[in-house]
């Protein structure tokens, strides 16, 4: 006869089986954390990646972000010689502003750019560009002043996202319980499509799961306001286009 108790402590849950048997009462004990038993069952399934194409054109885009301002969440695209800032509604971006990049277009194998605004101005923001860095304000009409800089060769021959940056990365929140996960994509061949990647930041295991193969290399990955969606330009080997896309986490039932 087998008779099975549970017993609960302030921090254990304790089994105790015992089990008649011909030399008496056969007694096992097993004890499982509280916590470790309540963190299982609550934790949730992982998060899905959810795409949608935002913008594409044949100009090369160096680089591209979603900026939140006091008027709303705005699309910037940098170029080669030029900066445009779009409105960024869930439909067709708005075009709101154009801005020509003074100077001379040093020659680059590499589509190297950023965008990067200032921590504490929402409007104020610098282009990190080959040979050149330039800063300006948003506004309907934006005026930059441009520096000669050093020009840095690309990491990995001509993969790096920007001159001077680390590897292709974003941060992404996910609804469902507020998780960071990180989307991050390949550094290989840009003649080849690419693959993004996700990986848990609670995880201490370094291990990234690939969640998407995308149609050519990932030029610029940047996280979007408040991590709730990250802005990927792909340049698409099929058409030749640069494309925009915004990539977010969705909860799985």
């Amino acid at each position: 006869m087998l008779r099975v108790t549970l017993r609960e402590t302030a921090t254990q849950l304790v089994i105790v089986a015992r089990v008649a048997s011909a030399d008496g009462e056969q007694v096992r004990v097993v004890q499982v954390s509280r916590a470790a038993f309540a963190a299982q069952d609550a934790a949730q399934p992982a998060p899905y990646l959810q795409k949608q194409l935002v913008w594409q054109q044949r100009e090369p885009i160096l680089d591209a972000l979603e900026h939140a301002t006091g008027a709303g969440t705005v699309l910037l695209v940098l170029g080669r010689q030029t900066l445009w800032v779009y409105g960024s509604p869930s439909e067709q971006p708005v075009l709101q502003a154009v801005a020509h990049i003074p100077g001379v277009v040093y020659a680059s194998r590499s589509l190297a750019g950023r965008i990067r605004f200032s921590n504490d101005d929402a409007a104020h923001f610098t282009l990190e560009l080959p040979g050149k860095t330039c800063s300006g304000t948003l506004a309907e009409k934006i005026a930059l002043d441009c520096v000669t800089t050093e020009t840095r060769s690309p990491r990995g021959g001509g993969k790096g996202r920007s001159a001077g940056s680390a590897d292709d990365s974003a941060k992404l929140v996910a609804p469902c319980d507020h998780s960071a996960w990180m989307l991050s994509s390949d550094t290989g061949d840009w003649s080849k499509p690419d693959r993004l990647f996700l990986h848990d930041s609670r995880s201490a295991v370094p291990e990234r799961t690939t969640v998407l193969e995308t149609a050519g290399p990932v030029l610029a990955l940047t996280s979007g306001p408040e991590a709730a969606s990250s802005i990927a330009v792909v340049l698409n080997l099929s058409t030749g286009a640069y494309e925009i896309h915004r990539f977010a986490l969705a909860c799985r039932n």
